[in-house]
């Protein structure tokens, strides 16, 4: 199986450096030479975010077909990490991240696919939803819900746990928990799967018959 080949670009020679080092204890991946880091040569370009245009840069590469970019050194801002994604890059890797997010952001783009953590994917996620106006909207039209409420709304349909929706939204789990029922209580359902079929206005999953999981269990 062919290596994925990484670049790296960063004027912090001893931040580069450290990268290499990381990626060296992986050997289904292949750093390239300082000779070799042309946009065809690459696979994977690790892009240090606090190189100006940084994030123009990721346009601009997607556009030519170049290497898939993963910005390193990524501010805590989440904002900015989905304008990120938005402009083009297929990863983002916070200043604290460990060498193990690194090694596993560079296995994971180089397979097609992205890399960020996940409630930077989760905003991104709902961003292209379209919160201010698509179509999640609709079930907030029609009941009264408060604008904390709307918050916990979405990011409950969205999946996210108890613990990680009160990190995100800086408020306590017992806070979370007493915003869903006040939230279950007004759009008249009951359970996670109906409360994000509600918010994506499609059909409910319908409850396991008892003789299904009669049949299921062990003789």
């Amino acid at each position: 199986m062919r290596r994925t080949r990484v670049s790296i670009s960063s004027a912090d020679r001893p931040f580069g450096d450290d990268l290499r080092r990381i990626l060296a204890v992986d050997s289904s991946l292949g750093i390239l030479d300082e000779d070799d880091r042309t946009p065809a040569a690459a696979d994977v370009l690790l892009l240090d975010s606090r190189t100006s245009g940084a994030v123009e840069s990721c346009a601009r590469v997607s556009t030519k077909r170049g290497p898939r970019v993963i910005l390193v050194a990524a501010p805590e801002n989440e904002a900015w990490a989905v304008d990120a994604l938005a402009a083009g890059a297929r990863g983002v890797v916070p200043r604290r991240a460990s060498a193990v997010d690194l090694l596993q952001a560079v296995r994971t783009v180089g397979a097609g696919d992205v890399w960020a953590p996940r409630h930077v994917l989760v905003a991104a996620l709902l961003k292209n939803a379209g919160l201010s106006g698509g179509k999640g909207d609709a079930p907030l039209a029609a009941v009264r819900l408060t604008g904390r409420e709307r918050q916990v709304f979405r990011y409950a349909a969205a999946g996210l746990p108890n613990r990680e929706l009160a990190e995100r939204l800086s408020i306590s789990e017992a806070t979370v928990k007493a915003h869903l029922t006040h939230i279950f209580q007004k759009l008249g359902v009951r359970g996670r799967a109906k409360l994000a079929a509600a918010y994506h206005r499609v059909p409910a999953p319908a409850p396991e018959r008892a003789s299904v999981r009669r049949a299921r269990r062990p003789a």
